[in-house]
């Protein structure tokens, strides 16, 4: 598998692709302390761990497209074939394929946080955290990328059209934040409407204590916040608008959809017709 890791390194370092989503990254990081310093001038305070968790929505789309551009091309080239024929195993090519997308991602991550390193410190007022919750928030954030990856590299491995794979990864990606955004909107309703006057007929009436009949109750809400905790592109909306609550959870989440999406589709490659 050193070859292949190799090989895909060496390809990788020139793809266009990828220095794509290290300058979107960087540009995202410059922006966010940008904003910051704006605020700052504002009143407004922030902390470093804001500005470590507002790439998360971003993010969700990074293994998509490198896997549906860069990976993708696998097939259409007959790479894998020719790798299978030269005496590589499937269980080789499938993680070599795995660790490129890992590496890439993180590496674009990796670029967004080099102006928030720089500048940072200069617009915001500490961690705002302890040090071990941002650990914990970083970690997570990590492993949510890697689940991500994961996932993709699992489509890119099994879809041998790359045209199919990049709208199948690209809308399922659209489809999970649509999703998520909407659980998460059903989470953040209040259980009481605020406190206001409304006049009924001539009558004012306070709304204070009426209950609101959006706000999920019970084992519903239980349903919502799992989902919401579950899916990568509900952590990154929750890690992006600060509202996790259960984030060691999270990182369980992320792992037990790396090992088992790794599983599934080494399982499922080793069965496929490469004809």
């Amino acid at each position: 598998m050193r070859d292949l890791l190799r090989a895909g390194f060496s390809r990788m370092w020139r793809a266009p692709v990828f220095w794509l989503g290290v300058a979107v990254m960087v540009c995202c990081g410059g922006l966010v302390c940008q904003n910051a310093y704006d605020g700052s001038r504002r009143g407004i305070v922030y902390f470093m761990g804001d500005l470590c968790r507002y790439h998360c929505v971003v993010t969700v789309f990074l293994p998509a497209v490198f896997c549906a551009l860069f990976l993708g091309t696998e097939y259409e080239h007959g790479t894998i074939r020719n790798k299978l024929v030269a005496g590589k195993s499937r269980p080789a090519v499938y993680f070599s394929s795995l660790i490129l997308s890992l590496a890439a991602c993180f590496l674009m991550i990796g670029a967004y946080f080099v102006p928030v390193v720089i500048a940072g410190p200069f617009v915001t007022e500490g961690l705002g955290m302890t040090p071990g919750m941002l650990a914990l928030i970083l970690g997570g954030e990590l492993l949510m990328a890697a689940a991500l990856c994961a996932l993709c590299t699992l489509g890119s491995m099994l879809i041998s059209r790359k045209a199919l794979l990049a709208v199948v990864l690209l809308l399922a990606a659209v489809g999970g934040v649509v999703f998520s955004a909407t659980v998460e909107g059903r989470l953040a309703e209040p259980e009481f409407y605020p406190g206001i006057m409304m006049t009924v007929d001539g009558e004012q009436v306070d709304t204070s204590h009426m209950e609101n009949p959006s706000y999920v109750r019970g084992w519903a809400r239980e349903i919502y916040q799992f989902a919401a905790d579950f899916l990568p592109t509900g952590q990154a909306l929750e890690y992006n608008l600060g509202t996790y609550v259960h984030p060691a959870a999270m990182c369980l989440y992320s792992l037990l959809i790396l090992t088992a999406s790794t599983a599934g589709g080494l399982a499922a490659f080793r069965r496929k017709d490469l004809k």
